[in-house]
């Protein structure tokens, strides 16, 4: 039974890592439509490295990476 408990506590654990409640998932699409956000966001990420592998920063970086090859 404890195995049990110990094995549920860790994986509720594990699956709370890596996710952000301040700032849920977004796509690349929309980081390119929304600039003040994307802004921020790069910011942020560029900070932080543990933020930086996510799967919204790479939209986020890849987004500002795009739009300032290429434009808009």
């Amino acid at each position: 039974m404890k195995k049990a408990a110990l094995m549920l506590l860790s994986l509720s654990i594990l699956s709370a890592c890596g996710k952000d409640a301040d700032h849920p998932p977004q796509t690349k699409d929309w980081y390119m439509k929304h600039d003040p956000e994307r802004h921020a966001r790069v910011s942020e990420c560029k900070n932080d490295a543990a933020q930086k592998v996510t799967s919204d920063c790479q939209n986020a970086l890849d987004a500002q990476a795009q739009i300032t090859a290429f434009g808009k």
